[in-house]
C-alpha cells in the first residue's frame, strides 16, 4: 500500500469509526450518543440542524484560522449574519486579504472565560512542529515562552460590545478553550439555538470527563445532541426550544 492510499484509507470514514470504537474502548474517547433524531446536512465539514436556521440569525464562529468555508457555506444557504472571532496573527492577516461577503464580520478577539488578557501557545503538531494558525491556552510542553497576548472576551461581553440581545447558532473551535467558554454562556441568559462544538479533550491535561462534564450541564439548559462526528468530538447541539 502506498503512503498515499494509506493516508486517504485512515481519512475515510470506516476506519475513524473503528478508530473511535478502539479509544472508547480503551477509556480514551467518551462513549456518547444521539439525543435526538432530526433532519442534519453537512454545511463544509460541520453538520447542522438546517431547519432552524433562517434568513439573518446572528452567527458567532470563535476560532476561524485560515478555514472559512463553514462560514460562506451557511451565508449562502441561509443568507445568515456571520461573525468571526480569531485573534492569532496569521488568521487576522489572512482574513484581511479575503474578499469577503458584506455578512461577514471579523474581529480580531479571543473567546475565554472571563474578559481579560491572556497568552495564547502555538500548537505543536507532529514531529515538534510549531503551528502558524492553531493557538491554545492550554501549554503543551513545560516553560514554554513562544507565544502571544490577546484580549480576551466573554461571549457575553462580545454581544454586549456588538449590541446583540440573543445569539442564534454558535460555532466553537478553539482548541481546549471550549469548557471555560462554554460554562461562562451557561452562566448568562444567552441561549442560541444551535451549538456546533469541538472538544479537546484528547489535549494533555484535559480528559474525556471534562467533555462529559460540559455535555451534561448543556443538556440540563435544554441542549440535546442531534448529531457526533465519526471522529467523537465534534457535536451539533439544538436547544429543545428551538425545535417545533
Amino acid at each position: 500500500m502506498t503512503k498515499k492510499t494509506w493516508k486517504k484509507f485512515t481519512q475515510s470514514h470506516g476506519f475513524r469509526r473503528v478508530k473511535l470504537k478502539l479509544k472508547q474502548f480503551i477509556g480514551k474517547e467518551p462513549k456518547l450518543t444521539i439525543d435526538i433524531n432530526l433532519p442534519t446536512l453537512n454545511y463544509s465539514g460541520w453538520v447542522v440542524v438546517p431547519e432552524v436556521i433562517h434568513e439573518n440569525d446572528i452567527v458567532y464562529s470563535l476560532g476561524v484560522g485560515d478555514y472559512i468555508a463553514f462560514e460562506l457555506d451557511i451565508i449562502e444557504r441561509k443568507k445568515v449574519q456571520i461573525f468571526a472571532f480569531d485573534p492569532t496573527p496569521y488568521s487576522v492577516q489572512w482574513i484581511n486579504k479575503q474578499a469577503l461577503p458584506s455578512t461577514f464580520h471579523f474581529f480580531p478577539w479571543a473567546a475565554a472565560g472571563k474578559d481579560g488578557t491572556f497568552f495564547l501557545y502555538p500548537r505543536i503538531k507532529r514531529r515538534s512542529k510549531r503551528s502558524e494558525v492553531m493557538y491554545t491556552f492550554h501549554k503543551q510542553e513545560e516553560r514554554r515562552k513562544d507565544g502571544v497576548s490577546v484580549d480576551a472576551l466573554t461571549i457575553e461581553s462580545m454581544a454586549k460590545k456588538l449590541g446583540h440581545q440573543k445569539i442564534d447558532i454558535l460555532k466553537i473551535d478553539i482548541e481546549g478553550a471550549e469548557y471555560e467558554v462554554l460554562d461562562s454562556m451557561l452562566s448568562s441568559a444567552l441561549r442560541p439555538k444551535l451549538l456546533l462544538v469541538e472538544f479537546h479533550h484528547r489535549f494533555k491535561g484535559i480528559g474525556k470527563e471534562k467533555t462529559i462534564k460540559a455535555i451534561d450541564s448543556l443538556r440540563e439548559e435544554g441542549y440535546l445532541k442531534a448529531n457526533i462526528s465519526v471522529t467523537g468530538r465534534e457535536i451539533c447541539f439544538v436547544n429543545k426550544s428551538a425545535i417545533k
